[in-house]
């Protein structure tokens, strides 16, 4: 007797994320096709074609197409917001981009333009007051991991480094030290979402992946909010890492 009518694409689906969290299925595996689950389930090939797009929908399983639906890898970039010790123990949120792999695209500098009013709130300045921004694209081999887009403000960035599509070894911070402004303190929040349509073409995510997205103000010793970013991350390729007193 067919089973058409007791088995649903959700149980399908809860069988195979059993099978994948208990390992029998590991990152890299290949899961079975409609027809093997068709004949293994007495369904309909809707059926089991929607219990394997609701895997894929919850990033567990990527589609190659021509070659079947696949366990989805998860070896995670560590995005260590708390940051890591530099020589002269000045403490600042860093990604080990060497470690990681990663190489920095810098996508434009603009000298001088009126923030974002996201921007504006974050760095305390007055409507007319401009910034200094700096895009960029963290890619591991032809992969773009990570967008990020900085302000600071002109007051600090004009004429600066910071204004030059080249800005030196140790990036923002370290011309932000020079300038009397260094980063002591930062605050952060982090959403998870799912992503654009525009961050889905430029990061090149999966379907059903969200993205991690953090925004981070620096402040100097004085208080003052000197950078503010905008980064969003690949939610398939990293992990947040906090490291906190209690």
């Amino acid at each position: 007797m067919s089973r058409e009518g007791r088995v649903t694409a959700s149980s399908i689906a809860k069988d195979l994320r059993a099978e994948i969290r208990a390992g029998t299925y590991k990152p890299g595996d290949r899961l079975p096709s409609e027809a093997a689950l068709m004949t293994t389930y007495g369904v309909a090939r809707m059926t089991a074609r929607h219990g394997l797009s609701m895997l894929k929908d919850e990033g567990l399983t990527v589609t190659r197409h021509g070659s079947g639906v696949f366990v989805r890898s998860f070896d995670p970039i560590v995005f260590d917001s708390t940051g890591s010790a530099s020589d002269d123990s000045t403490i600042t949120p860093v990604m080990d981009e060497t470690d990681a792999g990663l190489t920095v695209r810098t996508l434009a500098v603009t000298p001088a333009e009126d923030p974002t009013e996201e921007a504006r709130k974050a760095l305390g300045l007055q409507p007319g007051v401009q910034v200094t921004t700096r895009e960029r694209l963290h890619v591991k081999g032809r992969k773009p991991m990570l967008h990020g887009v900085s302000y600071v403000p002109t007051s600090i960035a004009a004429d600066t480094p910071i204004a030059e599509d080249e800005i030196g070894p140790g990036g923002t911070y370290a011309r932000l030290k020079e300038l009397g402004h260094e980063p002591v303190r930062f605050h952060e929040d982090v959403v998870a979402r799912m992503p654009t349509i525009e961050e889905i073409e430029a990061l090149r995510i999966e379907p059903g992946t969200a993205v991690l997205q953090v925004m981070r103000t620096a402040l100097d010793a004085q208080g003052l909010a000197v950078e503010y970013s905008r980064i969003v991350l690949d939610g398939g390729e990293f992990m947040l890492r906090y490291d906190f007193d209690a």
